[in-house]
């Protein structure tokens, strides 16, 4: 018998199992680990990307932000990780960076080729259905 999955998008006890234990992710999930694939960033950088790259489209809140990013650390797809040297001299103590696990990298990618190939298939009836086939 197999587990039906929550609406919660995570739980720790997931952290032993496979990447596509967590598909589909949340669309916040999904934001933010795009913005940290590139990098380790902080919360409000991430909050900002997640703007700027879905032009206004998708916000992330404060309590859905710091949520989430609470969510992915305990299911071990992100990690706190130090600023480094690459951060600004002014930059503020205080703020959490967080970076991509190798499960979160993993599970990224099994989450782009399942939307790959959601959209492929949505593509192929969409042609289907024009007159005449094509």
């Amino acid at each position: 018998m197999t587990a039906k999955r929550s609406g919660s998008g995570g739980g720790g006890r997931r952290r032993a199992r496979g990447a596509d234990a967590f598909l589909p992710l949340k669309a916040s999930w999904l934001h933010i680990l795009i913005a940290v694939a590139a990098g380790r960033q902080h919360g409000y950088a991430i909050r900002q990307e997640v703007e700027e790259r879905t032009e206004g489209r998708v916000r992330l809140w404060p309590a859905t932000l710091y949520g989430a990013l609470a969510q992915l650390v305990a299911s071990g797809l992100l990690e706190e990780v130090a600023s480094g040297a690459a951060a600004a001299v002014d930059d503020d103590a205080r703020r959490r960076y967080y970076g991509l696990t190798a499960l979160g990298r993993r599970v990224l990618d099994a989450e782009t080729r399942r939307l790959e190939e959601l959209v492929r298939a949505a593509r192929t009836s969409l042609v289907a259905q024009r007159p005449g086939g094509g």
